[in-house]
Protein backbone atom coordinates (compact mmCIF):
# COMPACT_ATOMS: atom_id res chain seq x y z
CA UNK A 1 0.00 0.00 0.00
CA UNK A 2 2.58 2.26 1.11
CA UNK A 3 4.90 1.20 -2.40
CA UNK A 4 1.34 2.27 -4.21
CA UNK A 5 1.39 5.44 -2.62
CA UNK A 6 4.57 6.61 -3.44
CA UNK A 7 4.12 5.56 -7.14
CA UNK A 8 0.88 7.13 -7.30
CA UNK A 9 2.64 10.70 -6.12
CA UNK A 10 5.81 10.28 -8.66
CA UNK A 11 3.19 9.89 -11.38
CA UNK A 12 1.16 13.01 -10.17
CA UNK A 13 4.67 15.04 -9.55
CA UNK A 14 6.07 13.41 -13.07
CA UNK A 15 2.52 14.78 -14.85
CA UNK A 16 2.45 18.37 -12.91
CA UNK A 17 5.82 19.05 -14.45
CA UNK A 18 5.29 17.33 -18.32
CA UNK A 19 1.60 19.46 -18.78
CA UNK A 20 3.93 22.43 -18.32
CA UNK A 21 5.79 21.38 -21.40
CA UNK A 22 4.28 22.52 -24.92
CA UNK A 23 6.30 20.53 -27.11
CA UNK A 24 4.83 17.61 -24.67
CA UNK A 25 1.49 18.24 -24.63
CA UNK A 26 1.33 18.74 -28.47
CA UNK A 27 3.06 15.21 -29.06
CA UNK A 28 0.73 13.56 -26.34
CA UNK A 29 -2.23 15.07 -28.14
CA UNK A 30 -1.20 13.66 -31.36
CA UNK A 31 -0.58 10.34 -30.17
CA UNK A 32 -3.73 10.25 -28.25
CA UNK A 33 -5.50 11.02 -31.46
CA UNK A 34 -4.00 8.01 -33.38
CA UNK A 35 -4.60 5.17 -30.59
CA UNK A 36 -8.51 6.36 -30.79
CA UNK A 37 -8.25 6.27 -34.18
CA UNK A 38 -6.55 2.58 -34.16
CA UNK A 39 -9.25 1.49 -31.18
CA UNK A 40 -12.12 2.65 -33.09
CA UNK A 41 -10.77 1.61 -36.42
CA UNK A 42 -13.57 -1.42 -37.47
CA UNK A 43 -16.43 1.49 -36.71
CA UNK A 44 -14.60 4.36 -38.29
CA UNK A 45 -13.65 2.14 -41.38
CA UNK A 46 -15.60 -1.03 -41.54
CA UNK A 47 -14.30 -2.14 -45.09
CA UNK A 48 -11.46 -4.92 -44.66
CA UNK A 49 -8.30 -3.01 -45.97
CA UNK A 50 -7.29 -6.02 -48.15
CA UNK A 51 -10.49 -8.30 -48.35
CA UNK A 52 -12.91 -5.78 -49.68
CA UNK A 53 -12.21 -5.67 -53.06
CA UNK A 54 -14.30 -4.05 -56.20
CA UNK A 55 -16.34 -1.56 -53.90
CA UNK A 56 -16.06 0.71 -56.66
CA UNK A 57 -14.37 1.32 -59.97
CA UNK A 58 -10.04 0.93 -59.87
CA UNK A 59 -8.53 4.18 -58.89
CA UNK A 60 -11.74 5.77 -58.20
CA UNK A 61 -11.41 9.20 -57.30
CA UNK A 62 -12.94 10.86 -54.00
CA UNK A 63 -15.76 11.94 -54.05
CA UNK A 64 -15.55 15.45 -52.47
CA UNK A 65 -12.93 15.92 -55.45
CA UNK A 66 -15.10 15.57 -58.01
CA UNK A 67 -17.84 17.55 -56.94
CA UNK A 68 -15.34 20.26 -56.02
CA UNK A 69 -13.71 20.51 -59.82
CA UNK A 70 -17.30 19.11 -61.04
CA UNK A 71 -15.87 16.37 -63.08
CA UNK A 72 -18.19 14.10 -64.76
CA UNK A 73 -18.34 10.85 -62.52
CA UNK A 74 -20.45 8.49 -61.24
CA UNK A 75 -21.45 6.79 -58.16
CA UNK A 76 -22.54 3.08 -57.26
CA UNK A 77 -25.67 2.12 -58.61
CA UNK A 78 -26.90 -1.77 -56.82
CA UNK A 79 -30.42 -1.67 -57.72
CA UNK A 80 -31.24 -4.90 -56.86
CA UNK A 81 -32.55 -5.44 -53.51
CA UNK A 82 -32.26 -9.19 -53.28
CA UNK A 83 -30.39 -11.30 -55.81
CA UNK A 84 -30.90 -14.50 -54.00
CA UNK A 85 -34.16 -14.69 -54.27
CA UNK A 86 -34.90 -15.22 -50.66
CA UNK A 87 -38.56 -14.42 -50.33
CA UNK A 88 -41.31 -13.73 -52.82
CA UNK A 89 -41.39 -10.21 -52.06
CA UNK A 90 -37.61 -10.50 -54.27
CA UNK A 91 -39.20 -12.08 -57.37
CA UNK A 92 -41.98 -9.45 -57.13
CA UNK A 93 -39.92 -6.82 -58.46
CA UNK A 94 -39.00 -8.28 -61.51
CA UNK A 95 -41.15 -7.77 -64.25
CA UNK A 96 -42.16 -10.69 -66.60
CA UNK A 97 -43.16 -11.09 -70.26
CA UNK A 98 -44.08 -14.75 -72.03
CA UNK A 99 -46.54 -15.23 -74.82
CA UNK A 100 -45.59 -18.45 -76.30
CA UNK A 101 -49.13 -20.57 -77.22
CA UNK A 102 -49.49 -23.98 -76.54
CA UNK A 103 -47.44 -23.79 -73.22
CA UNK A 104 -47.91 -22.48 -70.03
CA UNK A 105 -45.48 -20.71 -68.31
CA UNK A 106 -45.45 -20.28 -63.99
CA UNK A 107 -42.59 -17.56 -62.37
CA UNK A 108 -42.58 -18.44 -58.65
CA UNK A 109 -40.63 -18.91 -55.43
CA UNK A 110 -39.26 -22.15 -54.48
CA UNK A 111 -37.28 -22.88 -50.92
CA UNK A 112 -34.85 -25.12 -52.80
CA UNK A 113 -31.39 -24.19 -52.45
CA UNK A 114 -29.33 -21.81 -54.63
CA UNK A 115 -26.33 -21.17 -56.11
CA UNK A 116 -23.15 -20.76 -54.78
CA UNK A 117 -24.67 -20.69 -51.07
CA UNK A 118 -25.92 -23.42 -49.27
CA UNK A 119 -26.74 -21.39 -46.00
CA UNK A 120 -29.13 -19.25 -48.34
CA UNK A 121 -32.40 -20.69 -49.48
CA UNK A 122 -34.43 -19.81 -52.30
CA UNK A 123 -34.24 -19.34 -56.15
CA UNK A 124 -36.70 -18.57 -58.96
CA UNK A 125 -38.33 -21.31 -60.33
CA UNK A 126 -39.86 -21.13 -63.90
CA UNK A 127 -42.03 -23.76 -64.65
CA UNK A 128 -42.53 -24.88 -68.65
CA UNK A 129 -45.25 -26.92 -69.42
CA UNK A 130 -46.67 -28.27 -73.18
CA UNK A 131 -50.34 -27.94 -73.07
CA UNK A 132 -51.03 -27.82 -76.52
CA UNK A 133 -50.09 -28.93 -80.13
CA UNK A 134 -47.51 -25.92 -80.43
CA UNK A 135 -44.07 -25.45 -83.00
CA UNK A 136 -42.46 -22.52 -81.34
CA UNK A 137 -40.11 -22.92 -78.74
CA UNK A 138 -41.37 -21.28 -76.23
CA UNK A 139 -39.53 -17.72 -74.10
CA UNK A 140 -39.78 -15.96 -71.07
CA UNK A 141 -38.56 -12.30 -70.42
CA UNK A 142 -37.91 -11.19 -67.63
CA UNK A 143 -36.26 -7.72 -66.56
CA UNK A 144 -36.50 -4.85 -64.33
CA UNK A 145 -36.35 -1.12 -64.81
CA UNK A 146 -33.05 1.15 -63.71
CA UNK A 147 -32.45 4.91 -63.52
CA UNK A 148 -29.14 6.00 -64.31
CA UNK A 149 -28.92 9.57 -63.14
CA UNK A 150 -24.85 10.00 -63.42
CA UNK A 151 -23.63 12.12 -66.70
CA UNK A 152 -20.29 10.12 -66.43
CA UNK A 153 -20.18 6.83 -67.13
CA UNK A 154 -19.22 3.72 -64.92
CA UNK A 155 -16.25 2.75 -64.77
CA UNK A 156 -17.24 -1.14 -64.69
CA UNK A 157 -20.27 -2.95 -65.00
CA UNK A 158 -21.11 -6.92 -63.88
CA UNK A 159 -24.01 -9.06 -64.79
CA UNK A 160 -24.53 -12.10 -62.27
CA UNK A 161 -26.32 -15.02 -62.91
CA UNK A 162 -26.86 -18.46 -62.54
CA UNK A 163 -29.16 -20.90 -64.07
CA UNK A 164 -29.99 -24.31 -64.05
CA UNK A 165 -32.07 -26.34 -66.28
CA UNK A 166 -34.03 -29.95 -64.61
CA UNK A 167 -36.26 -31.69 -67.49
CA UNK A 168 -35.50 -35.17 -69.22
CA UNK A 169 -33.90 -33.69 -72.06
CA UNK A 170 -34.19 -30.85 -74.26
CA UNK A 171 -32.07 -27.76 -73.33
CA UNK A 172 -32.04 -23.90 -72.64
CA UNK A 173 -30.41 -21.22 -73.86
CA UNK A 174 -30.62 -17.79 -71.24
CA UNK A 175 -29.15 -14.09 -72.53
CA UNK A 176 -28.78 -11.28 -70.86
CA UNK A 177 -29.51 -7.84 -72.03
CA UNK A 178 -28.94 -4.38 -71.37
CA UNK A 179 -31.94 -2.13 -73.23
CA UNK A 180 -31.43 1.74 -73.19
CA UNK A 181 -34.87 3.13 -73.46
CA UNK A 182 -34.12 6.84 -74.02
CA UNK A 183 -33.48 5.57 -77.78
CA UNK A 184 -34.63 2.07 -77.70
CA UNK A 185 -30.93 0.24 -78.03
CA UNK A 186 -30.83 -2.87 -76.71
CA UNK A 187 -27.24 -5.01 -76.02
CA UNK A 188 -26.95 -8.50 -75.52
CA UNK A 189 -24.85 -9.22 -73.29
CA UNK A 190 -23.65 -12.62 -72.99
CA UNK A 191 -25.49 -15.93 -73.69
CA UNK A 192 -25.02 -19.65 -71.97
CA UNK A 193 -26.49 -22.64 -73.26
CA UNK A 194 -27.70 -24.59 -70.03
CA UNK A 195 -28.30 -28.31 -70.58
CA UNK A 196 -30.50 -30.67 -68.06
CA UNK A 197 -27.69 -31.05 -64.77
CA UNK A 198 -27.63 -30.77 -61.26
CA UNK A 199 -24.88 -28.36 -61.74
CA UNK A 200 -25.45 -24.83 -61.75
CA UNK A 201 -24.11 -22.40 -65.12
CA UNK A 202 -22.66 -19.08 -63.68
CA UNK A 203 -22.65 -16.00 -66.64
CA UNK A 204 -18.69 -15.51 -65.60
CA UNK A 205 -18.57 -13.10 -69.05
CA UNK A 206 -21.44 -11.00 -67.99
CA UNK A 207 -18.79 -7.99 -66.75
CA UNK A 208 -17.46 -4.87 -69.19
CA UNK A 209 -14.21 -6.38 -68.20
CA UNK A 210 -14.37 -9.36 -69.88
CA UNK A 211 -12.15 -9.74 -73.33
CA UNK A 212 -14.62 -12.61 -74.35
CA UNK A 213 -17.47 -10.02 -73.99
CA UNK A 214 -16.10 -7.14 -75.79
CA UNK A 215 -15.35 -9.57 -78.93
CA UNK A 216 -18.69 -11.52 -79.13
CA UNK A 217 -20.78 -8.29 -78.61
CA UNK A 218 -18.53 -5.29 -80.03
CA UNK A 219 -15.86 -6.88 -81.84
CA UNK A 220 -13.15 -4.68 -80.32
CA UNK A 221 -11.56 -6.19 -77.06
CA UNK A 222 -10.27 -2.01 -76.76
CA UNK A 223 -13.79 -0.77 -76.14
CA UNK A 224 -15.18 0.17 -72.75
CA UNK A 225 -18.69 -1.76 -73.23
CA UNK A 226 -19.48 0.62 -70.00
CA UNK A 227 -19.03 3.76 -71.89
CA UNK A 228 -20.61 2.82 -75.09
CA UNK A 229 -23.94 1.44 -73.32
CA UNK A 230 -24.20 4.15 -70.21
CA UNK A 231 -23.58 6.69 -72.35
CA UNK A 232 -25.99 9.36 -70.94
CA UNK A 233 -28.47 9.44 -67.50
CA UNK A 234 -32.20 8.13 -67.45
CA UNK A 235 -33.98 5.14 -67.48
CA UNK A 236 -32.08 1.66 -68.59
CA UNK A 237 -34.17 -2.18 -68.64
CA UNK A 238 -32.06 -4.66 -67.34
CA UNK A 239 -33.21 -8.15 -68.58
CA UNK A 240 -32.99 -11.88 -68.90
CA UNK A 241 -34.49 -13.84 -71.77
CA UNK A 242 -34.76 -17.40 -71.73
CA UNK A 243 -35.42 -19.91 -74.54
CA UNK A 244 -36.70 -23.43 -74.01
CA UNK A 245 -35.94 -26.14 -77.16
CA UNK A 246 -37.67 -28.83 -76.15
CA UNK A 247 -37.24 -31.74 -78.48
CA UNK A 248 -40.19 -33.45 -78.02
CA UNK A 249 -40.25 -33.25 -74.43
CA UNK A 250 -43.17 -31.46 -72.15
CA UNK A 251 -41.97 -30.28 -69.06
CA UNK A 252 -39.02 -28.12 -67.77
CA UNK A 253 -38.28 -26.43 -64.63
CA UNK A 254 -35.54 -23.33 -65.03
CA UNK A 255 -34.16 -22.40 -61.82
CA UNK A 256 -32.62 -18.63 -61.84
CA UNK A 257 -30.56 -17.42 -59.10
CA UNK A 258 -28.13 -14.63 -57.98
CA UNK A 259 -29.42 -12.34 -60.63
CA UNK A 260 -27.53 -9.16 -60.04
CA UNK A 261 -26.55 -6.11 -61.39
CA UNK A 262 -23.78 -3.96 -60.09
CA UNK A 263 -22.30 -0.39 -61.95
CA UNK A 264 -19.78 0.70 -60.23
CA UNK A 265 -18.35 4.39 -60.13
CA UNK A 266 -15.63 6.49 -60.63
CA UNK A 267 -15.93 8.08 -57.70
CA UNK A 268 -15.37 6.54 -53.46
CA UNK A 269 -15.88 7.33 -50.16
CA UNK A 270 -13.37 10.49 -49.00
CA UNK A 271 -10.18 9.00 -50.26
CA UNK A 272 -10.75 6.75 -53.50
CA UNK A 273 -10.09 3.52 -54.34
CA UNK A 274 -6.95 1.56 -55.37
CA UNK A 275 -6.01 -0.64 -57.87
CA UNK A 276 -8.06 -3.29 -56.81
CA UNK A 277 -11.27 -1.43 -55.75
CA UNK A 278 -10.13 -1.40 -52.54
CA UNK A 279 -11.13 1.63 -49.96
CA UNK A 280 -7.91 3.66 -48.92
CA UNK A 281 -9.46 5.41 -46.43
CA UNK A 282 -10.11 2.12 -44.85
CA UNK A 283 -6.52 1.19 -45.27
CA UNK A 284 -5.43 4.10 -43.92
CA UNK A 285 -7.50 3.90 -40.42
CA UNK A 286 -6.50 0.07 -39.99
CA UNK A 287 -3.09 1.17 -41.24
CA UNK A 288 -2.36 3.12 -37.62
CA UNK A 289 -2.81 0.05 -35.61
CA UNK A 290 0.14 -1.78 -37.97
CA UNK A 291 2.30 0.61 -37.24
CA UNK A 292 1.64 1.56 -34.06
CA UNK A 293 1.80 -1.88 -33.06
CA UNK A 294 5.40 -2.46 -35.20
CA UNK A 295 6.77 0.68 -33.40
CA UNK A 296 6.28 -0.03 -29.90
CA UNK A 297 6.89 -3.44 -29.73
CA UNK A 298 10.32 -3.45 -31.46
CA UNK A 299 11.63 -0.70 -30.10
CA UNK A 300 10.31 -2.49 -26.84
CA UNK A 301 12.36 -5.45 -27.90
CA UNK A 302 15.25 -3.78 -28.71
CA UNK A 303 15.36 -0.87 -25.28
CA UNK A 304 14.91 -4.27 -22.93
CA UNK A 305 17.81 -6.23 -24.88
CA UNK A 306 20.14 -2.89 -25.01
CA UNK A 307 19.16 -2.54 -21.33
CA UNK A 308 20.46 -5.85 -20.30
CA UNK A 309 23.48 -5.65 -21.66
CA UNK A 310 24.30 -2.30 -21.06
CA UNK A 311 23.57 -3.44 -17.11
CA UNK A 312 25.90 -6.39 -17.31
CA UNK A 313 28.13 -5.21 -19.62
CA UNK A 314 28.91 -2.04 -17.27
CA UNK A 315 28.97 -4.09 -13.77
CA UNK A 316 30.29 -6.97 -14.28
CA UNK A 317 33.69 -5.55 -16.94
CA UNK A 318 36.42 -7.56 -17.76
CA UNK A 319 36.01 -10.07 -20.23
CA UNK A 320 31.86 -10.12 -19.76
CA UNK A 321 32.30 -6.47 -20.89
CA UNK A 322 34.81 -6.93 -23.53
CA UNK A 323 33.07 -9.84 -25.40
CA UNK A 324 29.24 -8.04 -25.58
CA UNK A 325 30.49 -4.51 -26.38
CA UNK A 326 32.93 -6.15 -29.24
CA UNK A 327 29.78 -8.09 -30.21
CA UNK A 328 27.26 -4.54 -30.08
CA UNK A 329 30.68 -2.76 -32.49
CA UNK A 330 30.31 -6.44 -34.77
CA UNK A 331 26.36 -5.21 -35.72
CA UNK A 332 27.17 -1.49 -35.34
CA UNK A 333 29.38 -1.58 -38.64
CA UNK A 334 27.35 -4.00 -40.59
CA UNK A 335 25.07 -2.28 -42.93
CA UNK A 336 21.86 -2.02 -41.98
CA UNK A 337 19.46 -1.88 -44.97
CA UNK A 338 21.42 -4.75 -46.38
CA UNK A 339 21.64 -6.82 -43.40
CA UNK A 340 17.73 -6.68 -43.00
CA UNK A 341 16.86 -7.09 -46.69
CA UNK A 342 18.71 -10.37 -46.68
CA UNK A 343 17.34 -11.51 -43.22
CA UNK A 344 13.93 -10.71 -44.57
CA UNK A 345 14.36 -12.65 -47.39
CA UNK A 346 15.28 -15.86 -45.59
CA UNK A 347 12.80 -15.88 -42.61
CA UNK A 348 9.92 -14.05 -44.91
CA UNK A 349 8.25 -11.21 -44.33
CA UNK A 350 5.97 -10.99 -41.89
CA UNK A 351 4.98 -8.70 -38.77
CA UNK A 352 6.50 -10.88 -36.77
CA UNK A 353 9.84 -11.46 -38.36
CA UNK A 354 9.76 -7.48 -38.77
CA UNK A 355 9.00 -6.74 -35.18
CA UNK A 356 11.80 -9.17 -34.00
CA UNK A 357 14.32 -7.97 -36.40
CA UNK A 358 13.94 -4.70 -35.69
CA UNK A 359 14.27 -5.47 -32.24
CA UNK A 360 17.25 -7.64 -32.06
CA UNK A 361 19.05 -4.92 -34.78
CA UNK A 362 17.85 -2.00 -32.82
CA UNK A 363 19.69 -1.58 -28.68
CA UNK A 364 23.69 -1.75 -29.97
CA UNK A 365 23.86 1.83 -29.22
CA UNK A 366 21.57 2.14 -26.11
CA UNK A 367 23.61 -0.85 -24.94
CA UNK A 368 26.35 1.78 -25.03
CA UNK A 369 24.70 5.08 -23.11
CA UNK A 370 23.80 2.40 -20.33
CA UNK A 371 27.19 1.13 -20.05
CA UNK A 372 28.54 4.96 -19.89
CA UNK A 373 25.91 5.38 -17.35
CA UNK A 374 26.35 2.16 -15.21
CA UNK A 375 30.33 2.47 -15.16
CA UNK A 376 29.91 5.76 -13.44
CA UNK A 377 27.44 4.77 -11.05
CA UNK A 378 28.83 1.16 -9.74
CA UNK A 379 32.04 3.83 -8.02
CA UNK A 380 29.37 5.37 -6.13
CA UNK A 381 29.38 4.86 -2.50
CA UNK A 382 25.75 3.46 -2.16
CA UNK A 383 26.93 0.69 -4.62
CA UNK A 384 29.87 0.21 -2.59
CA UNK A 385 28.14 0.20 0.45
CA UNK A 386 25.73 -2.64 -0.94
CA UNK A 387 28.70 -4.14 -2.10
CA UNK A 388 30.34 -4.37 1.11
CA UNK A 389 27.03 -5.80 3.13
CA UNK A 390 27.22 -8.87 1.23
CA UNK A 391 24.60 -8.17 -1.86
CA UNK A 392 25.13 -9.95 -5.25
CA UNK A 393 25.87 -8.84 -8.45
CA UNK A 394 22.20 -9.67 -9.08
CA UNK A 395 20.48 -7.66 -6.29
CA UNK A 396 22.94 -4.51 -6.80
CA UNK A 397 22.49 -4.52 -10.35
CA UNK A 398 18.47 -4.63 -9.97
CA UNK A 399 17.60 -2.65 -7.47
CA UNK A 400 20.55 -0.08 -7.37
CA UNK A 401 21.62 0.49 -10.98
CA UNK A 402 18.66 -0.28 -12.97
CA UNK A 403 16.07 2.27 -11.12
CA UNK A 404 18.60 4.99 -11.62
CA UNK A 405 18.76 4.34 -15.55
CA UNK A 406 15.12 4.20 -16.34
CA UNK A 407 15.16 7.67 -17.03
CA UNK A 408 16.94 6.87 -19.55
CA UNK A 409 14.84 3.84 -20.99
CA UNK A 410 12.08 6.26 -21.12
CA UNK A 411 13.50 9.12 -22.87
CA UNK A 412 14.95 5.93 -25.21
CA UNK A 413 12.09 4.39 -25.71
CA UNK A 414 10.17 7.57 -27.15
CA UNK A 415 12.49 8.44 -28.99
CA UNK A 416 13.29 4.88 -31.31
CA UNK A 417 9.59 4.27 -31.97
CA UNK A 418 9.59 7.07 -34.87
CA UNK A 419 12.89 5.39 -36.06
CA UNK A 420 10.80 1.85 -35.91
CA UNK A 421 7.84 3.40 -38.28
CA UNK A 422 9.79 4.85 -40.56
CA UNK A 423 11.77 2.19 -41.04
CA UNK A 424 9.15 -0.06 -41.58
CA UNK A 425 7.40 2.15 -44.32
CA UNK A 426 11.00 2.23 -45.49
CA UNK A 427 10.94 -1.97 -45.85
CA UNK A 428 7.05 -2.04 -47.27
CA UNK A 429 7.56 0.66 -49.53
CA UNK A 430 10.51 -1.66 -50.82
CA UNK A 431 8.08 -4.94 -51.10
CA UNK A 432 9.45 -6.22 -47.71
CA UNK A 433 6.16 -5.90 -46.01
CA UNK A 434 3.84 -8.16 -44.98
CA UNK A 435 1.55 -8.86 -47.85
CA UNK A 436 -1.54 -10.04 -45.28
CA UNK A 437 -1.54 -6.57 -43.50
CA UNK A 438 -1.79 -3.40 -44.56
CA UNK A 439 0.46 -0.81 -43.07
CA UNK A 440 0.88 2.95 -44.11
CA UNK A 441 4.67 1.70 -45.48
CA UNK A 442 2.54 -0.72 -47.93
CA UNK A 443 0.10 1.95 -48.93
CA UNK A 444 2.81 3.82 -50.85
CA UNK A 445 4.21 0.50 -51.91
CA UNK A 446 1.12 0.23 -53.90
CA UNK A 447 0.79 3.87 -55.03
CA UNK A 448 4.74 2.82 -56.08
CA UNK A 449 4.01 -0.16 -58.21
CA UNK A 450 1.21 1.27 -59.91
CA UNK A 451 1.99 4.39 -60.89
CA UNK A 452 -0.37 6.08 -59.33
CA UNK A 453 2.29 9.52 -57.98
CA UNK A 454 -0.54 11.40 -59.62
CA UNK A 455 -3.24 10.56 -57.54
CA UNK A 456 -2.00 13.00 -54.54
CA UNK A 457 -5.25 11.99 -52.11
CA UNK A 458 -3.35 8.57 -52.38
CA UNK A 459 0.27 9.52 -51.92
CA UNK A 460 -0.35 12.18 -49.29
CA UNK A 461 -2.13 10.62 -46.65
CA UNK A 462 -0.18 7.91 -45.25
CA UNK A 463 3.15 9.92 -45.46
CA UNK A 464 1.33 12.81 -43.38
CA UNK A 465 0.42 10.14 -40.73
CA UNK A 466 3.69 8.84 -40.65
CA UNK A 467 5.37 12.03 -39.98
CA UNK A 468 2.95 12.72 -37.66
CA UNK A 469 2.83 9.35 -35.54
CA UNK A 470 7.04 10.02 -35.73
CA UNK A 471 6.94 13.36 -34.42
CA UNK A 472 4.54 12.85 -31.74
CA UNK A 473 7.18 10.43 -30.32
CA UNK A 474 9.46 12.71 -30.71
CA UNK A 475 8.09 15.63 -28.98
CA UNK A 476 7.58 13.06 -25.84
CA UNK A 477 10.95 12.05 -26.03
CA UNK A 478 11.95 15.63 -25.41
CA UNK A 479 9.75 16.94 -22.73
CA UNK A 480 10.72 13.46 -20.91
CA UNK A 481 14.11 14.42 -21.53
CA UNK A 482 13.67 18.02 -19.94
CA UNK A 483 12.22 16.37 -17.13
CA UNK A 484 14.55 13.46 -16.19
CA UNK A 485 17.75 15.80 -17.00
CA UNK A 486 18.40 18.09 -14.83
CA UNK A 487 20.81 20.37 -16.58
CA UNK A 488 17.77 20.74 -19.56
CA UNK A 489 15.05 21.33 -17.34
CA UNK A 490 17.56 24.55 -15.82
CA UNK A 491 17.78 26.06 -19.09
Amino acid sequence: MVKYEIMMKRAKNFWSIYRRSRKGIIGLGILVVFILIAILAPYIAPYDPLKDRTLAGTRAKPVWLVRLTGANYSLNVFPIEDPDFCTQDSIDQWTVETSTPGWEILVEWTEEKGFGNETIPGCMLVKFTKTGASDENPSITLYKEIDYPYSGYPARFKICLAARLQSEGGRATVKVFIERLNDGEKFYIWEERVTPQKKWVEFKHADSWSSQMKIKVFKDVLIDPAQVIFNSPGKYRIGMEAQIYPEDYTDFNLYIDDYDIKLYGTAFGLLGTDHFGRDIFSQLIWGSRISLFVGLMAAFVGVVIGLIVGLVSGYLGGMVDEILMRFADMLLVIPFLPLVLVLIAVLGSSIWNLVILLGLLGWMSFSRIIRSQVLSLKERAFVEAARAAGAGAGHIILRHLLPNVLSLVYVNLALTVPTIITVEAALSWLGLGDPNTMTWGMMLHNVQYWGAYKDWWWVLPPGICISLLSLSFVLIGYAIDEIVNPRLRKR
